[in-house]
């Protein structure tokens, strides 16, 4: 339970906050049924008591596990892939202990109008794999996770460079559920006078991001 009360610690942006104030849920507790679902994917019990937060920094996950482990002392020089001082984050965590005392972290990265890249991708395993180490046993009775979401399952994404941790058991690939996106969202883009997409377009336009409901 001490690793999560660090990851609390840490958790200091305001849109989680507000959004929890104005919705009445400031523990930002999940859907009973989404949240038996994402443990179905894993092979989870369900816990007790949970820690959820959205936009949540790798910094501090790793700050946290530092506090924890009781290796944090004063000023540490930095390796950038532990804490390298950016917003790199993961879209939403979940944290909490199970009957056996060990913590779980759980790290979901989701996409909806943008697609999952090889290359961002990598960039994230590249500092989780510093972060908990390749097979995920670095910090003792720590477990991480991760699992991807999106409108539809990514089938263009390489997965065998990244932890064993990051990967399915079953199958290699990425543990994925579906997000649900509303069908009639716009976009407003940059175009030239002719309404061709352009990144230094002087005019700009309405384009539609997926089939409108009639």
């Amino acid at each position: 339970m001490e690793t999560i009360e660090y990851l609390k610690s840490f958790n200091r942006k305001e849109r989680f906050h507000l959004v929890g104030q104005l919705l009445g849920n400031s523990e930002f507790n999940l859907d009973p049924n989404l949240f038996r679902k994402i443990l179905d994917l894993l092979d989870l019990d369900t816990p007790t008591y949970y820690f959820s937060a959205m936009d949540y920094h790798l910094d501090w996950i790793f700050a946290s596990l530092e506090l924890a482990s009781g290796q944090y002392d004063g000023p540490k020089e930095r390796n950038n892939l532990c804490i390298n001082a950016t917003n790199e984050d993961v879209d939403f965590l979940l944290a909490f202990v199970d009957d056996l005392g060990i913590t779980h972290i759980v790290m979901i990265e989701a996409k909806g109008d943008t697609s999952f890249t090889n290359k961002q991708l990598q960039s994230k395993a590249n500092r989780l794999n510093e972060i908990f180490g390749p097979s995920g046993k670095k910090w003792p009775n720590v477990v991480p996770h991760f699992l991807i979401c999106s409108p539809t399952q990514p089938s263009q994404l390489q997965t065998s460079k990244l932890p064993s941790f990051m990967r399915n058991k079953k199958d290699d690939g990425l543990i994925w559920f579906r997000l649900y996106m509303p069908a009639n969202q716009r976009k407003v883009t940059r175009c030239d006078v002719n309404g061709n997409s352009s990144q230094n377009g002087t005019h700009w336009k309405i384009e539609y991001i997926r089939t409108l409901k009639s």
